[in-house]
């Protein structure tokens, strides 16, 4: 969305391509009605005028103090051939028709995003459990209890998530923004929001390695 002067608009909007405009213009002077030599100016008067557009799309209306907007709107859409939107009404369709859109794409490849991450912590979580059976029955059988084998294993899994925030917080802000093709803006409310929720996608993650680690019989520590 950008914001030009009405002129540059409608040159952006009518401006008729080189070969066109040369084209008229010879048009222009070869007919005689237009190009009369005892009438000096005529022909670039003609001229000027065809480069030019009267016509505008959309005038924007400031109303002063005292006077509501929707009454003066009322006044104009009586005129039926002419369409009004007060402020508010222009901001709800920006919202409703573009904002919001692209909020739910991209609140929907968040989702997806969430859920595939949860599942890559929770496999490798659940891997590095499954590799340190026998460390864990040896804890149980020395008598460490769940709650502390369950916090190591949660743990590990925040701090795995901390390195993948770490590292996606410092790839958008030093990397992303000057190379990536469009620039995405990180408020610290933001961060601080994506934050919480990777520790929230560990701890989930978690707990399949904390109920096969708690499942573990401390007899292992003992047997082959």
């Amino acid at each position: 969305m950008i914001f030009i002067p009405l002129k540059d608009a409608q040159e952006a909007q009518f401006l008729k391509d080189n070969d066109a405009i040369r084209q008229q213009r010879r048009r222009t002077a070869a007919n005689p009605a237009f190009n009369r030599p005892q009438v000096p100016g005529l022909l670039e008067a003609v001229i000027a005028s065809q480069g030019t557009n009267p016509y505008v799309n959309a005038v924007l209306v400031q109303i002063e103090p005292g006077h509501d907007a929707d009454e003066v709107a009322e006044s104009i859409r009586r005129w039926k051939r002419l369409t009004v939107y007060t402020r508010s009404q222009m901001e709800d369709i920006l919202l409703d028709k573009l904002i919001a859109t692209s909020a739910r794409q991209i609140a929907m490849f968040l989702v997806i995003l969430s859920i595939v991450s949860a599942a890559i912590v929770a496999f490798i979580i659940y891997t590095l459990t499954l590799g340190k059976i026998r460390e864990i029955a040896v804890l149980k059988l020395i008598g460490t209890r769940n709650r502390t084998i369950a916090a190591m294993i949660m743990q590990q899994a925040i701090a795995l998530g901390m390195i993948g925030f770490v590292v996606g917080k410092i790839t958008a802000t030093l990397l992303m923004a000057p190379i990536f093709p469009k620039y995405v803006l990180l408020e610290p409310l933001d961060s601080l929001r994506g934050f919480v929720a990777v520790v929230v996608i560990c701890v989930l993650s978690s707990v399949i390695a904390i109920r096969a680690a708690l499942k573990v019989d401390p007899a292992e520590a003992i047997g082959g």
